[in-house]
């Protein structure tokens, strides 16, 4: 007399389908976590060049920036 084995509801499949939904989870939480920094780094970087416009061309001189280059001096600064 042979034994049929009966399929669980968390079999490997089910299992396998269950670590496949927690990955894309995960990877969309990921995603939205990187997408949030990067939102945050960006409104850093307007508010620094924006205060820095404020500044007379004499004052930027001063600490070596110029106005038409206030953007990137300060992008490449946030990167370090």
């Amino acid at each position: 007399m042979t034994t049929m084995k009966h399929a669980h509801p968390f079999s490997d499949a089910a299992a396998t389908s269950a670590t496949e939904t927690g990955g894309f989870f995960d990877k969309a939480l990921g995603l939205l976590s990187s997408v949030k920094r990067r939102w945050s780094e960006e409104t850093e970087i307007r508010q620094a060049v924006a205060e820095l416009e404020q500044l007379d061309d004499r004052a930027l001189r001063d600490i070596g920036l110029n106005r038409y280059d206030l953007e990137d001096s300060v992008r490449k600064h946030h990167e370090h």
